[in-house]
């Protein structure tokens, strides 16, 4: 009886062994966590990031270019971003990107536990369906991971993950993080950040938004290399309708709201492709100059404020003109050329191709654009223009083409241009023309000569095609351009207006290298006895090298230089020929002395550089330099408007404005000159071939070359001055045209044009002149003096013989 007793003890001794083993476990089990815990802290601790580093955090911010009214015109961007304060974050938005990627934001302190568990729930049933599972991580932890570490899958960066999004969320308020958040990441396109992204999607500020609109945004947080709303619309409408479906469920909107907002379309604006054309050059040297003073990564991540001096409306104006100028002047001299790229013989789709050339922007009436030849029959032609059929007809073929049938011209496949005559915006289809891009180039440059602002900027006739920008690395002989300054040192040097020079067939003997040197003028006759205002106007050669030769080459280089004029040049006879290289951006900085009283304000194209905060790095420091004298200065802008009235800028005169100039030409026919200006404007237009072995042509000068390019650009600026004298007129104000402003201490004589002599009654050619006191002629005009001028020369050649 006594072995169940026995029995009994063995069981109660088993089981205490039991417990005390489990015990065991249980501690060992225990210290082990807690070792496995302290060793990953251990490991971690010395690479984890300080959560004081996002205080130095600085995301990549856009450099914004204004124009000179203060308006963003142009970005230069590593990451397109523009951060916006929590302020102005608008409601519906915060409480979209809530709803989808944190329902329990507010609620917890950087690691959301139950959040954890319904993912790993979901993310389970989602690998079983073979679908990627998306974590729970919390919008602390997403902002952690992405600002502070890197996303790579493993146990350590998730340990690192939790400490330090429960030291942001002691560190900073939920507010501070939903603005890092929301300006921080990428969200498809090339932007960052909700602002850029409210502007590329629907062209406003992201205050602005609508609800369907801030869900669509929301929704790409989740993955912006899946959702766009370009790329696949019906995956991106699913993506906010769901969106939508979770701010109801959370209780941000009603049922009723959601259901509205699911019907609305994406709403989503063109994507837009910035044009690599509008301002091309002159924003190039900005980014230059930009890089040059600041770094690149200043200029691309530094969030600079740049402020120019650019006038679009301007800018614009000189592209159009300067394009139009040079397709109609070589079209008409040059003729169809068959050098067209062909897509076919690349293997290109015709339908799928996209030029780089295209933008999103629709067609307009008058433009010029590649197209894309699809057919080519004898009777039309149909193309393709971005998202646009173009249609093109045989009768219309510009007679400079010189062909009956498009056939002729080109065929499938060819990228040529067209000129839109008409659009069908329902239709996508338009009316065209045969257009083509020229081979020479040109420059045209606008400055305020009282200001020194560079107002437009043109280096060539296509930025895309070769970014060397003529406007200001392109020295090039001037030719006759160059003659107002070496006029300029006669006149303060003893010559007036009404100065007799002979204009005659001369040899000089060239004193520095004792040469003989016999110039010829451009029309190869010779006038006898002329004004020197006459001399300017009609560019004579001879006129101008009895002029230096007088005063001396020596005094004609430093009249240049004091124009500022500082290429190469050689106290040469020749000088009077304008036969050394000088850019653009010189010439025309130097005859803004003209109509700014003899004062030369230096050319600057940036005005103020500011940082992202807001403190200014730099402003322009307007520099000036007194070159002439007022007096002088507009006796010159008095010459220089006889070239205008009866010279050899006489085209111009149809613009009926107070305006001076001067053409020039090389004597090889390589370069075409044109420098203009108004009280107000100074423009100069350069007109050649790359290659200077490359001729324009016979007779091709500055006046038939360069001269309807600018006219062009000035009949522009000059519309909205003359809509305002007439308006002016119409109220029966009393107004007149902006004038050059004649300064004191000059005299005034009425004179005959032909011998610079008081005008008497036998005279017929009478011209107010100005003078400075004291050098006004004494003697009226006889009917001898006016026999005696026009038959000098031929006095003279018969002496000769």
């Amino acid at each position: 009886m006594k072995l169940p007793r026995f029995r009994l003890k063995i069981r109660k001794t088993s089981l205490r062994r039991f417990w005390r083993v489990v015990l065991i476990l249980i501690v060992v089990g225990i210290a082990v966590a807690l070792g496995a815990v302290f060793g990953a802290w251990w490991t971690i601790r010395d690479s984890m990031p300080s959560v004081e580093e996002l205080e130095s955090i600085r995301p990549k911010i856009i450099t914004t270019i204004f124009d000179a009214g203060g308006q963003p015109i142009r970005e230069f961007a590593e990451e397109r971003r523009i951060e916006v304060p929590f302020a102005e974050l608008p409601k519906v938005l915060i409480n979209a990107i809530v709803a989808t990627e944190d329902a329990n934001y507010f609620r917890h302190k950087g690691i959301d536990l139950r959040g954890i568990l319904r993912a790993i729930k979901e993310d389970v049933t989602k690998v079983l369906r073979g679908r990627r599972p998306e974590g729970g991580s919390t919008i602390t932890q997403q902002l952690t991971r992405s600002l502070l570490l890197h996303r790579e899958l493993s146990i350590r960066r998730k340990l690192k993950e939790w400490v330090l999004s429960v030291q942001i969320e002691k560190k900073y308020s939920k507010e501070k993080i939903l603005e890092l958040y929301c300006n921080h990441f990428f969200l498809g396109h090339g932007v960052y950040g909700v602002e850029r992204a409210a502007n590329l999607f629907f062209g406003k500020s992201v205050k602005d938004l609508t609800l369907e609109e801030a869900a669509l945004i929301a929704g790409i947080f989740r993955g912006p290399s899946v959702y766009s709303p370009y790329n696949d619309p019906p995956l991106m409408i699913r993506r906010r309708n769901i969106v939508l479906n979770r701010m109801a469920e959370e209780g941000y909107i009603t049922s009723a709201e959601a259901e509205a907002a699911k019907q609305k379309p994406l709403g989503v604006i063109p994507l837009r492709r910035a044009s690599a054309e509008f301002g091309a050059y002159f924003f190039e040297e900005v980014r230059k100059y930009l890089e040059r003073t600041y770094g690149s990564e200043a200029l691309s991540t530094g969030g600079l404020k740049v402020y120019t001096t650019l006038d679009p409306t301007l800018q614009k104006y000189a592209e159009d003109a300067l394009r139009a100028g040079l397709r109609d002047w070589e079209n008409v001299r040059k003729g169809w050329r068959k050098d067209k790229p062909n897509l076919l013989d690349q293997g290109k789709d015709l339908q799928k191709e996209w030029l780089d050339s295209w933008t999103s922007a629709p067609l307009e009436v008058g433009e010029v654009a590649d197209a894309i030849v699809l057919e080519a029959t004898a009777t039309d032609a149909v193309c393709r223009v971005k998202s646009y059929a173009a249609r093109l007809a045989s009768k219309e073929i510009p007679a400079w083409a010189q062909a009956k049938q498009l056939k002729s011209l080109i065929r499938a496949g060819d990228v040529i241009q067209v000129k839109v005559k008409t659009v069908d915006e329902t239709k996508k289809e338009v009316a065209a023309v045969l257009d083509q891009a020229p081979v020479v180039q040109a420059s045209l440059l606008a400055i305020d000569p009282r200001t020194g602002q560079i107002r437009a900027m043109v280096g060539g006739y296509s930025f895309r095609e070769s970014q060397f920008n003529r406007a200001v690395q392109a020295p090039r002989p001037t030719g006759s351009a160059i003659k107002p300054f070496l006029y300029t040192a006669a006149i303060e040097n003893g010559f007036t207006p009404a100065t007799i020079v002979l204009d005659e067939p001369t040899t000089f003997i060239d004193k520095w290298n004792n040469e003989p040197w016999s110039p010829k003028n451009y029309d190869r006759q010779y006038k006898g006895a002329v004004t020197v205002r006459k001399g300017l106007e009609e560019s004579r050669n001879v006129v101008t090298a009895k002029l230096l030769d007088y005063i001396s080459p020596q005094v004609g280089v430093d009249y240049c230089r004091r124009f500022g004029i500082t290429s190469t040049m050689y106290p040469y006879l020749s000088l009077s020929l304008g036969t050394f290289d000088v850019s653009l951006l010189e010439l025309t900085s130097a005859f803004t002395v003209f109509p700014n009283k003899g004062v030369r304000i230096h050319p600057y194209f940036i005005s103020r550089v500011e940082d992202r905060d807001g403190n200014v790095l730099e402003e322009a420091r307007v520099e000036s330099d007194e070159v002439i004298s007022p007096q002088t200065a507009y006796i010159m802008t008095s010459m220089l408007r006889g070239v205008v009235q009866w010279g050899t800028a006489a085209a111009a005169n149809v613009l009926e404005w107070p305006l001076g100039g001067k053409t020039g030409t090389t004597d090889k026919h390589t370069d075409a000159w044109y420098i203009g200006f108004s009280p107000s404007l100074c423009a100069g237009v350069w007109v050649g071939y790359d290659s200077q072995a490359t001729k324009l042509g016979d007779r091709q000068s500055g006046a038939v070359v360069a001269l309807p390019i600018w006219q062009s650009f000035f009949a522009k600026y000059l519309e909205p001055k003359k809509k305002e004298l007439a308006d002016l007129l119409a109220k029966g104000t009393e107004a007149a045209p902006e004038d050059f402003e004649a300064p004191p201490g000059l005299a005034y004589a009425m004179i005959d044009r032909k011998t610079g002599l008081l005008l008497s009654p036998i005279c017929n050619y009478p011209l107010r002149e100005v003078f400075f006191p004291g050098t006004e002629p004494v003697r009226y005009c006889t009917r001898a003096d006016h026999l005696r001028i026009l038959n000098y020369y031929a006095e003279e050649k018969a002496t000769e013989h």
